[in-house]
């Protein structure tokens, strides 16, 4: 049981590192996309970051909804 809630808290983990990293370069991309110059980033990003992080809030209630069911087979 406490293997399963350990695999659910690494994979929360790992699914917010990737969302981290991937809104850091997105953001990055917008805001240089010439080494020499910076371009201002107004309101740019909020429709993929939303959706990024519905996405995520799923995959995650997802997770735990499915170690919830293993537990209670158990």
């Amino acid at each position: 049981m406490t293997n399963k809630i350990n695999l659910v808290i690494n994979l929360s983990i790992l699914a917010l590192l990737i969302y981290l990293s991937v809104a850091v370069k997105t953001l990055q991309d917008k805001v240089f996309p010439d080494p020499n110059i910076m371009i201002p980033l107004q309101g740019q990003m909020m429709d993929s970051k939303s959706e990024l992080e519905y996405n995520i809030r799923t995959l995650l209630n997802n997770a735990l909804e499915m170690a919830i069911q293993e537990q209670e087979n158990n």
